[in-house]
């Protein structure tokens, strides 16, 4: 999108009529270790990684954003692997090879998490579990659950990190990145966690918005939502999702009201927020920005 679109006025969203919570049980806590040793998945400069920029369409659909603390840049996790997004018509990625990356988000200052699928032309599982790098994204380790995991959804907060393993249902938990809690199974799509309360979790469910307050281990649906369809959570007075035709919503209760506050103008496929700018990867590859709470919004990565 180029320039910027002005908002609509905030509205209070209306109420629907409410309905239980559609979750299926909780399932036994399991721990699952992995053990072996930790095999590079990614590394060494990538061939647009030294300086150079992706080419046209190269950065393809984006399924998590991401802002690395050591620099303030935005990174984007795609079908082609990692990109850090330099610019309106920069978009460089980090490493050689192009796994297919799902769920991602970061841990610390150029520490990374992620999921999903190896490069086609490397070896291993189909599911790539849980894999980390410490240096920004050029290499990546496996971690826990190769070949049973395929996180479509990542969330660090509170020491500890939170994940949806799209291959079961299952919603689970670590402390370390290894040892995993199942904590219940369930139909969801993004997911965020209270930035004050760590056992508050909003999360997209098939029926409407849903929230747990108990980790992710029983889930409620929350009556009169908007339809969204990402979410991120900074703090506790600032909750923002966007839904399916791009309508910017925000919530100071905790998800349960919500107020227009602008529109977006496409389809929503990731949303994070860094400071007081929102970022909002849509439809052909784009990324925009608002500095307003989404109110009004302008061009942050646009493919040529």
């Amino acid at each position: 999108m180029t320039g910027e679109r002005a908002g609509r006025g905030a509205t209070r969203c209306p109420a629907r009529p409410g309905g239980s919570a559609r979750w299926v049980g909780v399932a036994a806590t399991v721990l699952a270790v992995i053990a072996g040793t930790v095999v590079t998945l990614i590394s060494g400069p990538g061939d647009v990684g030294a300086g150079g920029t992706a080419a046209a369409g190269d950065i393809g659909h984006v399924h998590a954003l991401a802002v690395d603390p050591a620099t303030g840049v935005l990174h984007a996790a795609t079908h082609h692997g990692l990109y850090r997004v330099d610019g309106a018509d920069a978009a460089v990625r980090v490493s050689t090879h192009a796994p297919d990356l799902m769920g991602f988000t970061t841990v610390g200052p150029g520490h990374f998490v992620a999921s999903g699928h190896p490069d086609p032309h490397a070896r291993g599982p189909a599911n790539l579990g849980l894999i980390e790098s410490n240096d920004g994204g050029v290499t990546w380790n496996t971690i826990a659950l190769s070949g049973a995991a395929d996180f479509h959804g990542l969330h660090a907060a509170h020491d500890t990190l939170y994940g949806y393993n799209s291959t079961d249902g299952a919603f689970m938990a670590s402390t370390d990145r290894r040892v995993w809690e199942h904590r219940s199974l369930t139909v969801i799509g993004a997911f965020t966690v209270s930035p004050s309360r760590p056992d508050e979790v909003l999360a997209v469910g098939r029926n409407g918005l849903q929230r747990s307050p108990d980790g992710g281990r029983s889930w409620q649906l929350l009556p009169g939502t908007p339809a969204l369809a990402v979410l991120t959570w900074d703090t506790d007075q600032e909750l923002f999702g966007v839904d399916a035709d791009g309508g910017v919503w925000q919530s100071s209760d905790g998800g349960v009201t919500w107020q227009r506050r602008g529109d977006a103008d496409a389809p929503p496929h990731a949303l994070t927020r860094h400071g007081a700018k929102l970022y909002l990867a849509v439809a052909g590859g784009r990324i925009i920005a608002s500095t307003d709470g989404g109110a009004t919004w302008s061009t942050h990565y646009q493919p040529a």
